[in-house]
This record gives C-alpha cells, structure tokens and sequence, in this order.
C-alpha cells in the first residue's frame, strides 16, 4: 500500500465505526479521536511528560488536552506558527483558555527559534503507527519533513490507527504511542505501565 492509501484507510474507518471527533470527518487531518483524553491522561502519568520542562506541540485538535495540561503545570508550551512555514511561537505563561482557537497562537505567542531551546518533549498528530513504533501522518503541515529535536516524540493513536505494521514506508519513529488503553514506548513489544 501507499502511504495515501493508508491514510484513507483509517480515515475512512474512523468515519466508518464513528470514532472521529471534532472535527469531522477526519480526513486531511492527523484526527482527533474518541477516547483522546484518556490517551493523553496515560502519556500525562510518564515521567516523560512529568520531567519536561520546554515541550514542542503540534496545532492538531487531538492534542489540545495536552497542550493544555502543559500550560496549567507551567510547562514552557512551543508551537509551530500557524501562518508561517518553519517559525514557531513560545506560548510561555499564557492561561489554556486563552488558546481556544489555535489562530490565537499567533496573536499571543512570541517568536522563538527552537535551537535556542533545550526541548524536553516533542508532541505530534498521527494518521496511523504501528507496534514497531514507526508513525505515518497526514502528509504535509507538522511536524516538516527533516525537522530534528533530540527529544523524545510522543503521540496519541486510535485503535483504528494502530497496525501491527505499517503496510507503507514510515515517515519517522516514535518513541511514546498513547492509546486510550496503554502507551507502548522505546524498547517495543511491551506496555508502559
């Protein structure tokens, strides 16, 4: 299969057994996804997440709950500028209900160059991972292409989403997969618990 191939078949799954959530329908989109919260509430419980200091977010809906959190425990939050290609804003000290819209972001956050921050955590949509840690996204927007941080990359994946392995090239690996019934991290094959 093709990387747009797997892309279609899990969104048309998540269409298909009403797994989405908002916004509908999924396609296009790394997905936000029924029992979201409760996959951030497990990756929220790791000493990764608890340890971070400066955490890299990406503007998808399904990690709103996270970007959130961060910003209630006083988190340095960074994000990618919703306008301008390869420039990110630092969203330090703002109050969560602030960013309700992420179009916010670029009236509220200050611009920052990421080599200037030491990143603790590196947040990411996915369109579909599988037990070997390799994630597909939408295919374009973030995280880009070549973008490097030496930290460790975490994201929140649907069942739907979750393949035993990937039928198409993998665009990257991660190192923590939440789901809303375990997170699997670096080495594979067994639950962080």
């Amino acid at each position: 299969m093709t990387q747009g191939e797997v892309r279609e078949l899990v969104w048309g799954a998540l269409a298909q057994y009403h797994a989405a959530a908002y916004p509908t329908p999924p396609h296009g989109h790394h997905p936000n996804f029924i029992g979201a919260r409760r996959a951030a509430e497990r990756l929220m419980g790791l000493s990764a997440w608890q340890r971070a200091q400066v955490v890299l977010a990406g503007p998808d809906q399904v990690l709103k709950p996270l970007r959130e959190a961060a910003l209630r425990e006083g988190k340095r939050l960074l994000m990618p500028h919703p306008d301008r290609a390869g420039r990110y804003l630092s969203l330090e000290g703002l109050q969560p209900q602030a960013l309700r819209r992420v179009r916010e972001i670029a009236r509220l956050g200050r611009p920052i160059e990421l080599s200037q921050m030491p990143i603790d955590l590196v947040l990411v949509g996915s369109v579909a991972v599988d037990a070997q840690g390799r994630w597909l996204g939408k295919g374009y927007g973030f995280p880009p292409r070549g973008l490097e941080v030496a930290a460790p990359w975490a994201t929140l994946a649907h069942t739907l989403m979750f393949f035993d392995e990937l039928p198409c090239e993998a665009e990257r690996t991660m190192d923590l997969i939440a789901t809303p019934h375990q997170v699997l991290g670096r080495p594979y094959g067994a639950p962080i618990v």
